[in-house]
């Protein structure tokens, strides 16, 4: 086995017909760069996976697997051509997989690797498909980044927002339960409140409510049952609470969170958190901003934008800044000392 290595015995080809190669190079000689990158780990990871299984799905021998990365070893990048070059004496097919050499700033300027990727691109370097993936934001004004995007074939994998996302959890629901099992349009919506947009936490609890459900419709109570929220959801009814000027109720649901032992610092960031969603949202709402483009804009979820809008119409944008700056005291002060955290938080809801 050579350094950066692994011999397979299998021939190993691109699936072309998922990144809209022409489907008679499957059976063909191949020579193709494949560029794979963007924030959205997941599912770059998944289309990885899927090209490489695919390659060992159409074919059956003689093909060698290189993988070099250099984020998490030593690589010298002009020794790459050299390793490409190599593989075993019967082999015909070669799949190289490239990982984050974009980090590399003396790789990503590289001009020798950089005419040897010119050279496959006219046709030069036979029967190798090259995949560079990169799991960061690419800088896309180096050598390579330049050439990757005008010459490979490119796709670009961003965070998934909105009735994409939840498309997303709507299909991953269907192929995690096989069929059996569908989710509620109102599960579909509080999945990522609870969550976020992080697609392998949602698989992770997507496959705990199917398992849980065994069959039919998830639905909304399933998620609020078993799955844990990132946010705490008393925040919005605390602070519809406050807005409607129903001091008692916002009372009670803080004392229920300090009475179960909850860390009072945390209820101040949960109070942070909201309040801050306020001061942005307040300023667009005045301006006629539509809610679908606020959420877009401030890059929260459509449910927030919405409990924010509603709970906004309450309070003036001078109301907030005033709010907001206590709440910083609070923090400021309890840190240091000065006062209790609890009974601050008390006359803090006293106070709205």
């Amino acid at each position: 086995m050579e350094h950066g290595t692994i011999r397979l015995d299998v021939v190993l080809h691109a699936p072309c017909s998922m990144l809209h190669a022409p489907c008679s190079m499957l059976h063909a000689p191949c020579s193709m760069i494949i560029f794979l990158f963007g924030e959205d780990e997941f599912r770059s990871n998944r289309k990885l996976a899927e090209i490489k299984n695919k390659f060992l799905q159409n074919y059956k021998e003689g093909g060698t697997l290189f993988v070099f990365d250099f984020a998490e070893k030593e690589e010298k990048i002009s020794e790459l051509p050299m390793k490409l070059s190599s593989g075993g004496l019967f082999s015909n097919k070669k799949l190289a997989i490239v990982k984050n050499i974009l980090q590399n700033k003396t790789a990503a300027e590289n001009q020798e690797f950089l005419e040897y990727l010119k050279k496959k691109d006219k046709g030069e370097t036979k029967d190798l498909t090259l995949v560079f993936w990169e799991k960061e934001k690419i800088d896309k004004k180096s050598k390579l980044a330049k050439f990757l995007l005008e010459k490979s074939k490119k796709q670009e994998f961003v965070f998934l927002e909105g009735a994409k996302l939840g498309s997303w959890i709507i299909g991953e629901t269907r192929e995690i339960g096989k069929s059996e099992i569908s989710i509620s349009r109102n599960a579909v919506e509080k999945l990522p409140v609870y969550v976020g947009n992080n697609l392998s936490l949602l698989a992770k609890e997507i496959e705990k409510l199917v398992g849980y459900k065994g069959k039919g419709e998830i639905s909304e109570e399933d998620v609020e049952l078993l799955v844990k929220s990132k946010i705490d959801m008393d925040i919005f009814k605390t602070i519809d609470s406050l807005s409607r000027g129903n001091k008692k109720t916002a009372v009670k649901l803080l004392h229920n969170h300090l009475e179960a032992g909850e860390d009072p610092f945390y209820l101040l960031s949960m109070y942070f958190f909201q309040f801050r969603n306020l001061l942005k949202v307040k300023p667009l709402v005045e301006k006629n901003v539509p809610q679908p483009e606020i959420a877009a804009m401030l890059k929260i979820h459509p449910f927030v934008a919405k409990k924010s809008i509603e709970q906004g119409r309450n309070f003036s944008l001078g109301k907030l800044k005033e709010l907001y700056r206590k709440l910083c005291d609070i923090d400021a002060e309890a840190k240091m000392g000065k006062i209790d955290i609890e009974l601050a938080l008390d006359k803090f809801v006293a106070s709205v």
